[in-house]
């Protein structure tokens, strides 16, 4: 069976141990059991998946642009305001507004590119900070869409509609290969990917929102799950290291679409959160869309999924969670 998706006002989830985002529960961290089901379309899913991946240029890794600064911050940080434009639409009751001061470092950038996303994650307070759109103008700091994640270590990695700074309510950082990850040399979660063509309207948990545009029904969903095949022998392929880690974590946690993008990308962690970058040394100057294209793309399957309608997944609810 797969990961358990946390339901309606679901229990709080054990908690992670140091360095791990959300809870060991959550469907990012829990491997997946050999004998899942699959999606009774998969082949047609993958097929589509892959006609994407050709038709806009190829698989790629977003790093330097287009990704995700993590910004992992002590308790001493000043706490500032960041604005939200006006006429932004709120959940009663919800704990993922943004709207308390927040510990932003004087150093912050957000990524490059039109998405300009900054996380900000106080392990001190077990609290994340997550922004699209933002900025620094002056002496002002605001963004265009965000969420805050109280617990989240004892987080599912979900984000309650209508918050996040990603289009599918799924965290920003979430799927993202880490610094961390590279050090160890393994990749421990759940990978996110980003696809040129979502469907229309519907999503699947754990996406809690979509921009999708695409009417072909067989168009992966935002929050659709894909798994490499468990009998595939990875270690007998010819594959770059960097993409040997993707391959063993899609194998054994799965890969989730998470947003809209231009090519079908991963992510890896944008350098400007750490100072440096990660994946200089691993990539070794290779290029990256080649390396991407020897992943077993063909050997992927997707895994049951129950579509939501319309845009929005206003029912799912997250555990009640406080921060430290």
């Amino acid at each position: 069976m797969l990961a358990a998706l946390p339901a309606a006002a679901a229990a709080a989830l054990p908690a992670a141990p140091p360095g791990q985002m959300f809870s060991p529960g959550s469907f990012w961290n829990t491997p997946l059991k050999p004998g899942s089901g699959l999606h009774p379309r998969s082949d047609a899913i993958v097929a589509e998946l892959i006609r994407q991946k050709d038709a806009y240029g190829g698989p790629w890794m977003n790093i330097e642009r287009y990704s995700v600064p993590i910004y992992r911050v002590g308790p001493k940080v000043k706490r500032v305001r960041v604005h939200e434009p006006p006429g932004v639409s709120h959940r009663r009751g919800s704990s993922f507004r943004w709207s308390s001061p927040i510990p932003v470092p004087a150093r912050v950038r957000p990524s490059a590119g039109l998405d300009q996303h900054v996380v900000i994650w106080q392990p001190t307070s077990d609290t994340m900070w997550e922004f699209w759109g933002f900025q620094r103008t002056g002496g002002r700091l605001t963004a265009k869409a965000g969420a805050r994640i109280l617990g989240v270590s004892r987080s599912p990695g979900i984000i309650e509609a209508p918050y996040g700074a990603t289009a599918s309510g799924l965290p920003a950082a979430a799927g993202v290969v880490t610094e961390r990850d590279i050090r160890r040399g393994r990749i421990d979660h759940a990978i996110a990917i980003a696809i040129p063509e979502p469907l229309r309207e519907r999503l699947t948990l754990p996406a809690t929102r979509t921009d999708g545009w695409s009417e072909n029904p067989d168009a992966p969903m935002e929050g659709q799950r894909f798994r490499l095949d468990p009998s595939l022998d990875i270690a007998s392929l010819d594959l770059h290291p960097l993409v040997r880690m993707v391959a063993v974590a899609a194998q054994r946690y799965g890969i989730v679409v998470r947003d809209k993008s231009g090519a079908v990308v991963f992510y890896g962690e944008d350098p400007r959160g750490i100072g440096r970058n990660p994946f200089t040394r691993i990539l070794a100057g290779a290029d990256r869309k080649a390396i991407f294209e020897a992943f077993p793309w063909n050997r992927l399957q997707a895994l049951p999924s129950t579509p939501f309608c319309c845009w929005q997944n206003w029912n799912w609810k997250a555990p009640t969670v406080t921060a430290r």
